[in-house]
């Protein structure tokens, strides 16, 4: 590692006595359902009455310890358990998974309180990609860092893990991500370590951070992880096949095969244990690539194929493991008792076994940490951040988050090019008081409400599902309430999602001669506002209900079409077995509103003359009269209360979300 990289590593306080932590898991099992409901319309709950034989076991009878100032890796082929095993010590089990077993942190059970002091990085690096490094790291402070810390020192605490991570140069970089330029593939997995780093975590769990790096970047990543480490930490990561000078940095390993443990101690002293059972490694070859040969079934001898050796070494380490739980260490003796007659005759017969049994053993034992305070435990307070500074927070950068979204060239082209256009279209043909003028402007009024309504309605769909899964993460690491995100995401959505829409209202409104009122147009801009609320609110139920893009886009297809056909401008007469579907209309209640701001106390001629209401020539119609020319829904006299069912309609389906956001992100300790 670099003297400057080396340097600024230290400059992360390491981690005092008391604060210490041990992890220890033993006997883990792990089933899951052998079939996966296919995810449909409507969601899924877990089945809690499923027996063993409906389950597959990913895991078996796994144990070990992770102890401060060492790093254990979990190795093996893909599909051998390592990202499950980490997920469950991490306490972020998945529902689906039927567990049994003991994970203890210091000796007792995780807790909501303890699971605070677990840093967990994602394979997946998700961030916000049109936020910068700073940013990203100062939001995450300000919203995890305890309370009693001073905004100044957890500012302070951003710049450190900047400086210990080498980000300094690339601070004001946007994260990027496939649409846009960002940082390096590097940095950002950096980004995601100092994420967790922030809240100076016990334990620090990563899962393959060196995916999809090259060796000198992995060589420095892993080389920062062993810094803290030694600094008091106890840190536990999967890595898939690492290079040879990246297996030489790793202090413990435990390997896995198809959810056995095939091999857990010295990371080092592998090759000395396979020698042992007579699996000699090839001279020259990395270790790294001989034990996953072995886990994966592919070394083969005179006597055993590739699977019976694979079998042949779990048997092996399941029958050690059992009298030395603390794993091999080098030089450590392997007897006849040890593996039993069986196991042991069958290494004999390679003639390969260590010829000195009974060379001295060389155990290094980690002394063990004291438990937390709990006097300082019963201080800490549950949020890093306050409730209201939760919203103003998470608030600040969902509005930055969103301001490519919202200040985005295409979409402001977009509004004005088809407000302009259809301000041609219906060019001053609401102007005048005919009829004929009339049904043009109720023409104007549907395409207006439906068009805002309609992208509304699919931006929420497809934008809602990549934000699920970062709250998703951020909730399991505790940074904030569901209702706050909730609030913050609802609050932004007033500036972000009005302003270009309002441009467009302007246009129409204005170049198609609509009714010529200062109180008129602001009644229409704000019924257009509150249908494009309603209509993004739908979008957000069904992106939140349904997990799967193509089935929640056909979902919102039918649904948007049937209260379309049922709002009453292209079919007026429905029959009166099926009428009853537009008082579940959105779009009835908003065209039924927007006709009564043009038309009410109007009164409307069936001619096109200089002056109607001299001419005996014209007839007027108001009122009763009016709705049945224009084939209206209802009196455009009467009360407007269809605003208060659109209310009602934003109030339940915005309700709906927080529900769902609240179910699927529930923080579980399992």
């Amino acid at each position: 590692m670099p003297a400057e990289q080396q340097e600024s590593v230290e400059l992360l306080d390491a981690i005092p006595p008391e604060r210490q932590v041990t992890l220890e898991f033993q006997n883990l099992c792990g089933w899951v359902p052998k079939v996966f409901a296919t995810p449909g319309i409507l969601p899924s709950f877990k089945n809690k009455n499923l027996d063993k034989g409906d389950l597959r076991q990913i895991l078996y009878n796994v144990s070990g310890t992770c102890r401060p100032g060492s790093v254990l890796a979990l190795m093996g082929p893909s599909g051998s358990g390592k990202t499950s095993l980490l997920s469950v010590l991490g306490g972020r089990t998945p529902d689906a998974v039927h567990l049994e077993g003991k994970v203890l942190f210091n000796g007792d059970p995780l807790t909501k309180r303890m699971k605070r002091k677990v840093g967990f990085v994602l394979q997946d690096d998700l961030m916000f990609e049109s936020l910068t490094v700073y940013e990203t790291l100062y939001y995450a402070a300000m919203l995890r860092l305890p309370q009693h810390m001073s905004k100044a020192a957890k500012k302070e605490r951003v710049e450190t893990v900047l400086k210990a991570l080498g980000l300094t140069k690339c601070r004001n970089t946007i994260i990027g991500g496939f649409f846009m330029r960002g940082v390096s593939g590097g940095e950002r997995k950096r980004v995601s370590v100092g994420h967790e780093l922030l809240i100076d975590p016990s334990i620090l769990m990563l899962d393959e951070p060196t995916s999809g790096l090259d060796a000198t970047t992995a060589l420095l990543l892993l080389g920062t992880l062993r810094k803290l480490a030694q600094g008091g930490r106890a840190v536990l990561t999967t890595i898939h096949q690492p290079a040879s000078r990246l297996y030489q940095m790793l202090d413990k390993l435990m390997l896995l095969s198809e959810g056995h443990v095939i091999y857990y101690g010295d990371a080092l002293s592998v090759a000395e244990w396979y020698r042992k059972l007579g699996y000699t490694m090839p001279y020259g070859m990395n270790a790294a690539d001989f034990i996953l040969d072995l886990a994966s079934g592919v070394v083969t001898t005179k006597k055993l194929d590739g699977e019976e050796s694979r079998v042949h070494c779990i048997a092996c380490a399941e029958r050690y493991l059992s009298t030395h739980p603390l794993g091999y260490f080098t030089n450590t003796p392997i007897t006849e008792e040890e593996l039993g007659p069986e196991l042991w005759s069958s290494a004999q017969s390679r003639k390969q076994l260590d010829p000195n049994p009974n060379a001295e053993a060389h155990l290094v034992l980690d002394t063990g940490t004291s438990t937390d305070s709990a006097t300082s435990a019963s201080k800490e307070s549950r949020w890093g951040a306050s409730y209201t500074a939760q919203i103003q927070l998470l608030l600040t950068r969902t509005l930055k988050t969103r301001r490519f979204e919202a200040l985005a060239q295409e979409d402001i082209c977009q509004f004005v090019i088809v407000g302009v256009l259809s301000g041609l279209f219906w060019l001053r043909s609401g102007a005048g008081h005919s009829l004929y003028g009339a049904q043009n402007s109720n023409g104007l009024l549907f395409f207006e409400m439906m068009f805002v309504a309609m992208r509304a309605m699919l931006g929420a769909l497809f934008a809602f599902p990549p934000q699920f899964q970062i709250m998703v993460k951020e909730r399991a690491s505790g940074m904030y309430c569901v209702s706050s995100f909730f609030w913050a995401r609802m609050l932004s959505d007033i500036p972000i999602d009005c302003s270009l829409p309002s441009v467009l209202i302007i246009l129409v409104y204005w170049m198609g001669g609509l009714r010529s009122s200062a109180a008129a147009f602001f009644a229409n801009w704000a019924s257009i506002v509150l249908l494009l609320l309603v209509a993004q609110s739908l979008g957000l139920v069904i992106g939140a209900l349904i997990p799967r893009p193509k089935t929640a886009q056909a979902v919102t297809t039918v649904t948007a079409l049937t209260m379309v056909l049922v709002a009453g401008f292209f079919v007026t007469n429905i029959h009166a077995w099926i009428s009853w579907l537009k008082y579940i209309s959105f779009i009835y209640y908003g065209y039924s509103l927007l006709l009564h701001i043009e038309y009410q106390g109007r009164t409307l001629y069936n001619c096109d003359l200089p002056d109607p209401e001299n001419n005996p020539a014209c007839t007027g119609y108001s009122g009763k009269a009016l709705q049945e020319q224009l084939h209206l829904n209802r009196n455009p006299n009467e009360w407007p209360w269809e605003a208060l069912a659109l209310i009602g309609f934003l109030l339940a389906l915005r309700a709906t979300v927080y529900l769902s956001l609240r179910y699927k992100t529930k923080s579980r300790v399992r």
